[in-house]
């Protein structure tokens, strides 16, 4: 056992949460940044017009990351709690078997994106004047897929060990390689939007064969071995079932957004390819400020699983209730934010009124509700790090699946296309709701559980 993963039950609960959340959090800032700078080069020296038709296609996007979350998320589960319980072997099994699974659906994305592109496109809305932009941003992002994939996956399999700082690497390379990247893509080639997405692709490849000489080299605990790239039918199911839950998570943000460009795409307004592009830039900035939540999850659920399987139920509880007082205190921060000052953030996008405008009122709503998704969050991370897959699932479904999409589709008929925005806050409120009584059970029963270990 390496003293990373060791380290992971014995260091005390609140520098160990700190010492694992902020190396994740600055790398995933830093990738957030370069998508927050993708959308100022596009929107700045493209036009806002083609923030609009890249934004358009981010659910393609999302659906690929949600394939690649799912993989990750479910492996890092297995393999964290199997290291809890020093099961070396089993570990070394589900990292093979793992990168076999994102090789395989990578190439597989790939083939049904490119022959359904056209489909898929019609089905999200995409107008005449954004589809020249979407379709020269799509391509190259497909084509990329299946280092998605990889990347993904060597990144879940470095923080499932505890190397968290060979996964700040991973982020930060490739985010520093885009913002490099992306000004020479579009003022010295002018290649446009089609520049944009190869920065990203070229990013994710050279950090990808970074990540796997890394683990090629010795230099982590687990093994990339001939003799474990194979497909194990139980192992795959088990990764399938924890990895749900991320999966149907992010595939519901992809569904939202779809959904809600489609129905301004066919509502007949004169401005709507401004909506569009404003919520474009308002979806990039939710991401950027989600990102330091996502750090914060990911090292809650590795710290967690870690220490179930290893049967410290006290330690569980401990950074169960530390991580929801921190991620609570930032989503208000943000939401504070965004609702009485998103004005400062959007000018640094686009000085066009019209633009702006939209921004400001769509920001409001957005992010109304984002004050208690921190806690929602932990909440359905702890079903999936103590490996319990049914409830993870349902709480990482219920917000989308149950009550924004129902209400996207009630609400535009009955109080008009703009009321869209009030689904926001509605959904976050009831998820929280509904995850709050989740986890009163949950903690019931490791209160159980720490009974009976004493």
């Amino acid at each position: 056992m390496s003293a990373h993963s060791a380290r992971l039950g014995t260091a005390p609960i609140g520098r160990l949460f700190a010492s694992l959340s902020m190396p994740i959090i600055f790398g995933l800032l830093v990738g957030g940044l370069y998508n927050v700078v993708d959308a100022l080069f596009i929107a700045r020296g493209v036009n806002s017009l083609a923030i609009g038709g890249v934004s358009i296609v981010f659910p393609i996007q999302m659906a690929i990351f949600a394939v690649a979350g799912l993989i990750g998320s479910g492996t890092a589960s297995i393999v964290t709690r199997r290291l809890g319980a020093k099961d070396e072997k089993g570990a070394q099994e589900v990292t093979g078997n793992s990168l076999f699974l994102a090789l395989f659906c990578g190439l597989l994305l790939t083939l049904l994106i490119q022959v359904f592109m056209a489909p898929l496109l019609h089905l999200l809305g995409v107008t005449g004047q954004l589809w020249g932009y979407s379709v020269a941003y799509l391509v190259p992002i497909v084509w990329g897929t299946t280092i998605v994939m990889l990347l993904s996956c060597l990144n879940d399999l470095a923080r499932a060990e505890g190397k968290m700082h060979y996964l700040m690497f991973s982020i930060l390379l490739s985010s520093i390689l885009n913002i490099i990247l992306d000004p020479i893509a579009i003022y010295v080639l002018h290649w446009g939007v089609v520049g944009v997405a190869l920065a990203t692709v070229l990013s994710q490849a050279i950090t990808m064969l970074m990540m796997l000489w890394l683990f090629l080299s010795g230099r982590t605990h687990l093994k990339i071995k001939l003799t474990t790239f194979k497909l194990d039918s139980s192992i795959s199911r088990n990764i399938f079932l924890l990895g749900l839950p991320i999966f149907f998570s992010n595939v519901g943000v992809s569904v939202v957004i779809g959904m809600v460009n489609a129905t301004l795409s066919r509502s007949g307004l004169a401005e709507t390819d401004y909506i569009i592009s404003a919520y474009g830039i308002v979806a990039r900035i939710f991401m950027f400020l989600f990102f330091p939540l996502v750090g914060m999850v990911i090292s809650y659920q590795t710290i967690c699983s870690y220490n179930y399987g290893a049967r410290q139920f006290d330690r569980v509880r401990a950074i169960s209730s530390l991580a929801v007082i921190v991620v609570t205190l930032y989503c208000t921060l943000c939401t504070l934010l965004m609702v009485f000052l998103p004005e400062h953030i959007l000018r640094l996008f686009t000085s066009d009124p019209p633009l702006l405008e939209q921004g400001i009122f769509i920001a409001r709503y957005v992010f109304l509700g984002f004050f208690v998704m921190g806690a929602a969050s932990i909440w359905a991370a702890y079903f999936q790090a103590i490996g319990k897959a049914r409830p993870a699932l349902f709480l990482s479904s219920f917000r989308v699946y149950l009550l924004h999409l129902p209400l996207l589709l009630v609400t535009p008929v009955l109080l008009g296309v703009n009321a869209i925005w009030f689904t926001y806050p509605i959904a976050s409120l009831g998820t929280f709701l509904v995850s709050w009584m989740f986890i009163r059970i949950g903690y019931r029963e490791l209160g159980e559980l720490e009974a009976e270990a004493v």
